[in-house]
């Protein structure tokens, strides 16, 4: 049988091939993420097919956005010398890349529906809506576990079309953010204009919720409401105005 020569690269001709820098091999030889096979009687680094393979790895990982420990540490769990395994997880994680890509889209696509043709959005309301968009699923699992479900599927509109979801989400935010100018302005909880928004957010609030909340008691959800995770649900407003908030509501 006749004997397959092995391939070897120095760092030169190694960084070359990958489009990469020989600094960066250099480099990750110190951090020990690609550590050569060998030194040549110069004392040059070679390289190895295999070495190529995890080099491979190494680029895929950092375009994904992994930080060097993170390849170091998932490197060291996997066998970098299986060339047909490393593609198949490449390809897979750049399937989740993608994914993840696809879902950051349509959070934008959504958000700029919602704020469309309305600049004085305030910045902290779009990130709180930017995350809740992102860990939607997540927080409808958090709740489900502690409301009954028809409750979460009516916060959700699960059963309405995107343009309605659109819709409620936009007034909603229009609403609270003249609330917050209003607060910035100095307006009292008990003017009518204050007075006046804040009925039109509860009207919202109960075509949207208002026969499951009659059900279920506003003193249970509002025990819910104490025990949001601030990560999972976190939000802009400052303390002062939550306060606010709560005087608009009650007078």
């Amino acid at each position: 049988m006749r004997k397959i020569s092995k391939s070897y690269y120095t760092v030169g001709s190694l960084a070359k091939l990958t489009s990469t820098t020989e600094r960066t091999l250099r480099f990750y030889d110190r951090k020990g993420l690609l550590k050569p096979s060998g030194y040549n009687e110069q004392g040059h680094r070679i390289y190895t097919d295999e070495d190529l393979v995890r080099l491979h790895q190494i680029l895929t990982l950092k375009y994904l956005g992994y930080s060097l420990d993170e390849i170091g540490k998932y490197l060291a769990e996997q066998n970098s010398k299986d060339f047909h395994a490393s593609l198949e997880l490449q390809h897979e994680l750049l399937l989740q890349k993608q994914q993840h890509i696809q879902h950051v889209v349509s959070t934008m696509e959504r958000v700029r529906a919602v704020i469309k043709d309305n600049d004085t959005i305030d910045h902290g309301l779009i990130m709180t809506m930017i995350h809740s968009i992102q860990h939607e699923e997540d927080q409808k699992q958090w709740l489900s576990d502690r409301l009954p479900d028809a409750l979460v599927q009516s916060i959700f509109m699960s059963g309405s079309t995107m343009e309605e979801q659109l819709q409620a989400t936009r007034e909603m935010t229009i609403g609270l953010n003249d609330l917050l100018v209003m607060y910035k302005q100095g307006l009292q909880p008990g003017h009518p204009l204050v007075q006046e928004r804040a009925l039109r957010l509860q009207l919202i609030i109960k075509r949207l919720l208002g026969h499951q909340l009659h059900e279920l008691g506003t003193g249970e959800v509002g025990s819910v409401l104490k025990e949001m995770d601030p990560q999972l649900f976190p939000s802009s407003f400052e303390p002062d105005f939550k306060n606010y908030l709560r005087e608009v509501f009650y007078i």
